[in-house]
């Protein structure tokens, strides 16, 4: 990761590497001016915990059940596919 992009633990995403896989510790909804997101928490392969914002198609389709879900231990990983439509991916281990 870019450490320049490193800012009080918030991440840009542009800084996540491609096609990589980042466990998800927390997610939690935020209504900022722009309306609602979904903040998430992710363990980086050098285990610092990094913070970034979802974009916003993600907060309409994120159930608060989802959110839930992840922050009771339910394993989910975020895997970042660059600039495109479906940029990230995210995938639970759940059965």
């Amino acid at each position: 990761m870019a450490q320049n992009l490193l800012f009080c633990g918030m991440l840009h995403h542009q800084s996540l590497e491609i096609n990589k896989t980042y466990p998800v510790l927390f997610a939690r909804r935020f209504i900022t001016h722009f309306g609602s997101s979904i903040l998430v928490t992710l363990q980086s392969q050098e285990g610092i915990n990094v913070k970034i914002y979802l974009p916003k198609i993600y907060s309409e389709v994120f159930e608060d059940s989802d959110i839930e879900d992840i922050n009771t231990g339910s394993k989910h990983k975020l895997i970042y596919r660059g600039r495109t439509e479906s940029a990230y991916v995210i995938h639970s281990d759940m059965q």
